[in-house]
């Protein structure tokens, strides 16, 4: 059978996303390979589906439990023999998985890298026919990656046991090129064929906010979405347990997630969560690594991530079905202290240079003018236009102010105190400060000294910030960051050019809330009635409702609305098992509902 036949036939698509055919092609030629795709973008079936086209098992190697678990359920779904081993699993089932595998009745198996320490389990897949190996979330063998996994090291031991050359096959969403090179380098690939897809995520908003009062942004944001699904993501247990209590409090349907709870209340939340029995879960980043719910239309961030990679892995579990969704940051000055003390407290210095590095990217990323998806994919190496017109940053409707000169006189301030200070005392000289930290350090000898004695405080950080941002001030040393001058500071000292910040016109200084209510191009009563219908086949089968059809699907049937069986099979993630399992029940629902 041919690649799209197969595609087609076992997951329902008609066609390959970017990237995809030439990573299959390139498994089923027998090359090593390391996969880039975003979130969303389709990696699981660039090994999936070779697995099936090939002799032998594909062994996946992937991080946690319950992505284990939600993959198999979906391939079970399609048709496809798969099973996972992993601690979850009590020793019949086990010994069961062991079985089947040697009587060659399972295709693709998911284990967790630890099992490579069992010597039981090593010694058993010695005499296995394996196709390849792959390993998904492949930035956790790098330790400059954002979520190392000590155990992933383990994977080229596995080489050792066979006579042939064992064919590799890494995915990841996140890894800038430092990360994937050691990925390659790490996991022994042998002249890998490289697809780098892109980072974009077309159908994310981006929006940063700085409201003084977070929760009431949310309690806002949220007022027309109570039946959407989302995550919140808030940096600390106790954050997390203030937001959840106030959301219940407004009678939202929610659940939370975070370290200090039982295993036994953390699998009863998220499976609340992944089974739509909650729409709303809030979470420190403990949640959400390899959840593959497809039809979560919010994530929103209380506070400010630690790193670019930590954001964007989080933010992208926003509209995985390509529909779209919201990626919100809300962030405060409170963020960055906490996540400095939180570096700090690592012992190895190297750790934390390149932490505060990091940290410094997504401090920029909050303070720039420019547009958000850029910022974000020029970060990961990608060229991006200067507008996206998908993010707060470009949608915004501001007044654009000239702060030339309040630019000059900060940049000025720099190069007179010798570039030798931080953010600080540079706000003390230009403000005038009779403090200590004026006195201590002569200030009021310095030209700049006073120079923006009529400006607040606020402003005067806020800028240094956007100078910062869009890089016409450098940062070194890292525990006491010094501001230093660079090429581009001699351009707006020397050369004239202009500086702006935005602000947001009068009329719109309370809060911009995007909402999802507008011009639908397919039935949403429809939409909701099939909503309804898959929430009952997934409690009978007890299963999570996007496992039965993504909400991608389901808006495909409200706009196309199949009447038989031929139309049915053209709706977007239906293949040959799902329209025998599915149907007749869902062309039924359509039918009765038109009629």
């Amino acid at each position: 059978m041919n690649i799209l036949k197969s595609l087609k036939k076992y997951f329902g698509f008609d066609s390959f996303r970017k990237g995809q055919d030439e990573l299959v092609e390139n498994i089923l030629k027998g090359n090593d390979v390391l996969g880039v795709l975003p979130t969303g973008g389709g990696k699981s079936i660039c090994y999936q589906l070779p697995a099936l086209m090939l002799d032998g098992i594909c062994l996946v190697i992937s991080p946690l439990i319950s992505l284990m678990k939600d993959q198999v359920d979906s391939l079970k779904e399609n048709g496809i023999k798969a099973e996972f081993i992993n601690s979850s699993q009590d020793i019949k089932t086990y010994t069961q998985t062991l079985r089947k595998i040697k009587r060659n009745e399972i295709k693709i198996l998911y284990i967790s890298p630890e099992r490579l320490e069992n010597e039981f389990f090593i010694d058993f897949i010695e005499d296995l026919n394996i196709s390849f190996i792959a390993v998904d979330e492949a930035h956790c063998i790098s330790q400059w990656g954002h979520d190392f996994r000590p155990s992933y090291k383990l994977i080229p031991q596995i080489y050792d046991l066979f006579d042939k050359k064992i064919q590799i096959a890494a995915f990841t969403a996140t890894a800038t090129k430092s990360v994937r090179e050691d990925i390659i380098n790490n996991l022994k690939l042998s002249n890998p064929f490289v697809k780098v897809t892109g980072f974009d995520r077309e159908n994310l908003l981006f929006e940063v906010r700085k409201p003084k009062d977070k929760l009431a942004f949310l309690s806002n944001y949220l007022s027309d979405k109570k039946d959407l699904s989302g995550i919140i993501y808030a940096s600390t247990r106790k954050r997390v347990e203030t937001c959840y209590k106030y959301l219940k409090k407004l009678s939202y349907n929610v659940t939370l997630y975070h370290a200090g709870l039982s295993d036994k209340e953390k699998k009863k939340n998220q499976e609340d969560f992944i089974y739509d029995r909650k729409n709303i879960i809030v979470a420190t980043n403990a949640f959400g690594m390899g959840i593959d719910k497809s039809d979560v239309r919010y994530v929103i961030h209380m506070n400010m991530p630690k790193d670019m990679e930590s954001y964007y892995q989080e933010a992208g579990r926003a509209g995985r079905d390509g529909e779209k969704s919201d990626a919100i940051l809300l962030y405060s000055t409170q963020d960055i202290v906490i996540n400095k003390y939180l570096i700090s407290q690592s012992p190895n210095r190297a750790y934390q240079l390149v932490k505060l590095q990091k940290l410094q990217t997504i401090i920029n990323y909050v303070n720039t003018n420019k547009c958000l998806r850029a910022f974000i994919l020029e970060y990961f190496g990608q060229d991006a236009k200067e507008k996206c017109n998908n993010c707060s940053n470009c949608l915004d409707d501001y007044e654009k102010i000239d702060v030339s000169l309040d630019s000059q006189k900060i940049l000025s301030c720099i190069y007179r105190l010798g570039q030798r200070y931080g953010i600080s005392t540079i706000v003390d000289c230009l403000k005038g400060s009779n403090n200590k930290n004026s006195k201590e350090k002569n200030l009021k000898n310095i030209s700049t000294f006073a120079l923006m004695k009529e400006k607040n405080t606020k402003y005067i950080k806020d800028l240094i910030g956007v100078l910062i941002a869009d890089g016409y001030i450098k940062v070194s040393g890292f525990k006491y960051p010094i501001l230093k001058l660079n090429e581009k500071s001699k351009e707006v000292l020397f050369s004239k050019k202009k500086v702006y910040i935005r602000d947001l016109k009068e009329e719109n200084k309370k809060e911009k809330i995007d909402k999802f209510n507008g011009n639908f191009d397919y039935d949403i009563d429809l939409f909701n009635n099939l909503k309804k219908l898959r929430l009952e086949i997934s409690k009978k089968r007890n299963i999570p409702p996007f496992i039965v059809f993504s909400d991608a699907s389901l808006i495909d049937m409200a706009r196309l609305k199949p009447k038989n069986e031929r139309d049915f099979l053209k709706i977007k993630g239906v293949g040959e098992k799902k329209l025998s399992q599915y149907g007749d029940l869902f062309i039924g629902k359509i039918i009765e509902f038109d009629n």
